[in-house]
């Protein structure tokens, strides 16, 4: 899985809008019960594009550890 820097990650978001680029983003990290519920958390405008951005950083780590055990 590539990963993405915070620039393009920004651009998305601007793109495609705050939450339809989250769910694209984070669809393939993160179960469906985890991405609506980090997705509520972005229409309340209570986290930021760093916030969001650390996130996905953190949950690829954690795929790519899930992969290789």
């Amino acid at each position: 899985m590539k990963s993405i820097n915070i620039l393009d990650f920004k651009y998305i978001c601007y793109v495609e809008g705050k939450r339809k680029g989250v769910e694209k983003l984070f669809a393939k990290l993160l179960e469906t019960k985890k991405l609506n519920a980090f997705c509520k958390k972005v229409e309340k405008k209570d986290i930021d594009f760093k916030k969001i951005y650390k996130e996905y950083v953190d949950a690829q780590e954690i795929k790519k550890l899930a992969v290789k055990s």
